[in-house]
């Protein structure tokens, strides 16, 4: 309980006192008055101040006594008891003490408004009765002097009556309640942190018990905490729970997904007899807690999964259960943690089990695709070798004959000449066709990779003839993951712009941010593709040429999932944007 601070107060101060407290700044101040009649004169502890005192003594670390006399000390008490502070109120705390003595020193006698109020109660606590002994004061005390704080506006006015009545010169020296209130607050802040300290104090070593304790736990539970497997986890968690409160038969019924699996105990197979095992659960369901006079039971849990019921029977000291079920039920979250952890890691074994398998019939699928395609591009190229020697054979005997046909060494016929020459050209597009698809037998058949893009483009550029072209190639350190044949994607866009694009003088590639990844652009100076054939330059066989290009610039960049279209606007030249996914392009920073 956090105590408060306290001020015993004269009954000559209470005003002032009242004052100082109304303003609200000193939250917690318990307060309470006395009399011992003050006015200088030296009294006992017991004259009134020691009931209040011990009233509040209880309830309070810090006391401030407050009297307009000289200080008090309490005499030793039995028990730890609070901080006493009792400062003579008005040598130095309402007035500096060397003015104070300088008073005293010329006969001065010092009052505050609430002795003044009572001069004659106070003269008379003096020794004194039967009227005012003027002969006394003649004698005695030169002067009067008030120190005025201002809280009693009859003050003045008495101080005069007095001075009038027994003759004596008087004086008032204006303080007002400030040097109190002051005071009061410096005593108040030292209140305040000497709590905090202690505060403190009381929570470092209470946080150094709870370390003590949780290093300990910590300690002892570490290993289980680490452990993989979920029977080892619950042999080391009956090892556990036999050392911290010695039972002479322990059990543990796991529990997965709703059903109960066999128990686990000490000794062995102690539960699996059906009189025994039934102990585990109570007819309305799972019990947790004291079970029978030495024993109790209690949940293993994770999170909201309740993962088994450990069961203790025949306990060293049955009298300590409460405390043992208090100590349990932490040590069995970090125990069905462990547990939980133990199974999701074998579930996980049996994913990383199952993907391996995956995995593996995969790679062998692979390895024998790889090698299927290995001999088919095998015989791909075979097959290509002979028609084309058999196609230049072919092109050979059409070109003798056109040249015979001209010559006249052969009637001229016209069908003829016209059937020669529709040959002919027919047998170059097929010479045109198998030699294109050299260049693209092994899309997707390797294993794309990362390229730099810059590299390529560039590579390109020098295959074809571009004299009079500048090529802008503003996509530095830019890498696409993508197939081998992605240089070819360049060159047919700059190839495709050259062979139709018309009189062409700039060809530039640059990139873009876009949402979900990246737009690598492609532009030329040309004359552009009508709208109606922005799609269809894209289909197998459309075109002037083989109609592969383009067909298969979509195909090799669709391998890794990149896009193409073309966005330009007839007249003003091509556009073609390549959109690459996140996490199929980086930038690097070269040296």
């Amino acid at each position: 309980m956090t105590k408060k601070f306290g001020i015993l107060c004269c009954e000559s101060l209470v005003r002032e006192l009242a004052a100082v407290v109304a303003a609200g700044e000193f939250r917690g101040v318990l307060t309470r008055t006395f009399c011992i009649g003050c006015g200088g004169k030296r009294v006992g502890w017991g004259d009134g101040l020691e009931a209040p005192f011990i009233e509040i003594r209880e309830t309070c670390d810090r006391i401030c006594i407050l009297r307009c006399g000289e200080g008090v000390n309490p005499p030793a008490l039995p028990g730890p008891g609070p901080v006493v502070v009792a400062p003579d109120l008005m040598r130095g705390i309402l007035i500096p003490e060397p003015l104070f003595d300088a008073h005293v020193r010329e006969g001065a006698l010092m009052v505050v408004p609430g002795i003044l109020s009572r001069w004659k109660e106070h003269v008379a606590a003096l020794g004194f009765s039967g009227g005012v002994p003027e002969g006394f004061f003649f004698e005695s005390v030169k002067k009067i002097v008030l120190i005025d704080t201002g809280v009693d506006p009859e003050s003045p006015r008495l101080l005069a009556e007095i001075g009038e009545e027994l003759r004596i010169p008087t004086e008032r020296i204006p303080v007002g309640i400030e040097p109190l209130r002051r005071y009061i607050g410096l005593q108040y802040l030292q209140w305040r942190l000497d709590s905090e300290k202690k505060n403190s104090r009381d929570s470092i070593a209470s946080a150094n018990r709870r370390a003590a304790d949780y290093a300990m736990t910590i300690d002892i539970l570490g290993r289980i905490a680490a452990l993989q497997s979920e029977e080892t986890v619950v042999e080391e968690m009956l090892d556990l729970f036999t050392v911290l409160f010695g039972p002479a038969r322990i059990g543990f019924a796991p529990i997965v997904e709703g059903k109960t699996g066999r128990a686990v105990s000490r000794p062995p197979g102690y539960y699996d007899l059906p009189e025994h095992g039934g102990r585990f659960f109570a007819e309305e369901g799972r019990s947790a807690g004291r079970h029978g006079e030495d024993g109790f039971s209690i949940e293993v849990r994770h999170e909201d999964s309740c993962l088994g019921v450990l069961l203790l029977e025949g306990i060293a000291l049955p009298e300590r259960i409460d405390d043992y079920l208090d100590i349990s039920r932490f040590v069995a979250e970090v125990c069905g943690l462990a547990i939980d952890n133990a199974r999701t890691y074998r579930r996980l074994q049996e994913v990383v089990e199952e993907r391996d398998r995956e995995i593996g019939e995969r790679m062998r699928a692979e390895k024998a695709l790889r090698e299927a395609n290995r001999k088919l591009n095998t015989l791909s190229s075979i097959t290509r070798h002979d028609i084309l020697n058999q196609l230049a054979a072919l092109l050979g005997y059409l070109e003798i004959t056109q040249m015979d046909l001209a010559a006249g060494r052969l009637p001229a016929d016209p069908t003829l000449v016209r059937y020669v020459a529709n040959e002919l050209q027919a047998a170059r597009t097929i010479q045109r066709q198998v030699e294109f698809t050299r260049f693209y037998q092994d899309i997707g058949v390797k294993e794309a990779e990362w390229h730099d893009v810059e590299t390529l483009i560039r590579q390109a550029a020098e295959e074809l003839p571009l004299s009079g072209v500048r090529v802008d190639v503003g996509v530095a350190g830019l890498r696409v993951y993508a197939d081998p044949l992605i240089g070819k994607v360049f060159y047919n866009l700059m190839e495709n712009s050259v062979r139709h694009g018309g009189s062409i003088s700039r060809l530039s590639f640059s990139s873009t941010g876009a949402p979900g990844g990246l737009v690598l652009v492609y532009t030329d100076d040309g004359g552009g593709i009508p709208a109606a054939e922005k799609e269809k330059i894209f289909r197998k066989g459309f075109g002037k040429n083989t109609g592969l290009g383009l067909f298969l610039t979509r195909e090799i960049l669709a391998i890794t999932g990149i896009t193409i279209r073309e966005t330009g606007v007839e007249g003003e030249g091509a556009r073609f944007e390549i959109f690459v996914p996140e996490g199929e392009y980086r930038f690097s920073v070269k040296g």
